[in-house]
C-alpha cells in the first residue's frame, strides 16, 4: 500500500489533489509541483487548508488517484470555464 501522508508522497505515487469550493461550486487542483519547491513538500495533507481564489471560502480536498487511460483517451470528462 503506498504512504499518501503528505504532498511529495502524492506526488512521487502520481496521485494528485482536488480542491472543491462549496460556495462557488468550483473545483480546482492542488500545484503539487509549487507546494513541494516552495518548501512544502513534507507538509501532511490532513494539516493543510486551502481557500477559494474566488471567494475566499475554506475548500474541500480530494485525493485522485492516477487517471486511467483507456484507449488511449483520458477516462473522465473535463470541463473548462
Amino acid at each position: 500500500m503506498p504512504r499518501l501522508v503528505t504532498f511529495t508522497d502524492l506526488q512521487n505515487q502520481k496521485h494528485s489533489l482536488g480542491l472543491y469550493c462549496a460556495a462557488c461550486d468550483r473545483w480546482g487542483e492542488a500545484n503539487l509541483q509549487r507546494l513541494i519547491e516552495s518548501g512544502q513538500g513534507a507538509r501532511q495533507l490532513t494539516d493543510a487548508r486551502f481557500r477559494c481564489r474566488d471567494c475566499g471560502a475554506v475548500v474541500e480536498k480530494q485525493l485522485r488517484p492516477p487517471v486511467p487511460r483507456l484507449g488511449g483517451s483520458v477516462a473522465y470528462i473535463q470541463v473548462t470555464r
